[in-house]
């Protein structure tokens, strides 16, 4: 049976201009080689404020393949998500190290949607596996190296990072002063993790804080993870622990965009995006158009 004459396939567009092509269009789709990999792994088993980050990707995704296609000859490959284990995160964290393992023999440049930050964690296991010549730079409004009495949360992810990686390069880049216990700052510093505060940021300009991140990585291989409330809030309200005074939207982009360009990143991730506390979608558009910046391989 034929189809009917006013029947077309799901799309990403409604004006029906040729020449505007969207990545939604042209992404491959399934476990292939290509120039850029998309990997979303939806688990926030670690959240302690504002749950919800495991819907995120698929927004992220849904809305980042409307955006136009810029590239030339650049191959995307739409990975498919991990399944993770609810209830489960030791079991979740070894699939996701197993996953991106292998997904980074695949492609150039590995993007990753989460989730909760510990998916930041889990992730940089996988590329642990390979090289052990690491660095860590993480945009975050906390510096996420809590000592805890029990239970699970995100807030520790630096802190585990450093455990299994004593010699990466870590730098935390967006902290607020006024949004942690000042004993965290003194546990960063034991933990040899350099901090940016914002009000460094501020101070140094957003040139300065590229160059010295750049001179510090060298020729580490790097993993770079933005956790989006270091975006301020008045930009992306949907974020797990929103934190006033952090970067512009206009801001982040640009950084993510230049520094990316500069330490060509084997992993990207973006984390804690959570979107039944977003308004309109803002969180997640901007998430969008992160990812397309953080693109390096051209």
């Amino acid at each position: 049976m034929s189809n009917p004459p006013f029947l077309r396939k799901s799309t990403y567009k409604f004006i029906k201009d040729p020449g505007d092509v969207r990545i939604g269009e042209v992404i491959k789709k399934g476990w292939v080689n290509g120039d850029v990999g998309i990997l979303s792994i939806p688990w926030d088993g670690a959240v302690g404020t504002r749950p919800g980050s495991r819907l995120a990707p698929s927004r992220i995704r849904s809305i980042l393949y409307t955006l136009p296609y810029v590239f030339h000859d650049l191959t995307i490959v739409d990975l498919g998500d991990v399944d993770v284990v609810i209830g489960d995160h030791n079991e979740t964290w070894r699939r996701i190290e197993a996953t991106v393992s292998e997904a980074l023999g695949l492609v150039k440049e590995l993007i990753i949607i989460g989730g909760d930050s510990t998916v930041s964690y889990a992730s940089f296991r996988g590329l642990r596996r390979i090289t052990d010549n690491l660095a860590y730079i993480l945009f975050d409004a906390h510096p996420d190296v809590r000592l805890v009495d029990e239970g699970l949360t995100s807030g520790q992810v630096v802190r585990w990072i450093r455990s299994i990686s004593s010699n990466a390069y870590i730098a935390i880049i967006g902290v607020r002063t006024y949004s942690n216990a000042p004993y965290l700052f003194n546990e960063a510093e034991k933990l040899g993790v350099n901090i940016y505060t914002m009000d460094q940021v501020d101070s140094m300009g957003l040139s300065a804080v590229m160059n010295d991140i750049e001179n510090n990585v060298k020729n580490r291989v790097t993993h770079m993870s933005i956790n989006l409330d270091v975006v301020d809030p008045a930009f992306a309200p949907g974020v797990n622990s929103p934190s006033p005074g952090g970067f512009t939207s206009r801001e982040i982009i640009k950084i993510i965009m230049e520094l990316s360009r500069r330490i060509r990143p084997r992993i990207f991730d973006i984390v804690e995006v959570t979107p039944p506390f977003d308004v309109n979608d803002l969180t997640s558009m901007l998430a969008s158009v992160i990812i397309m910046n953080a693109i390096w391989v051209k």
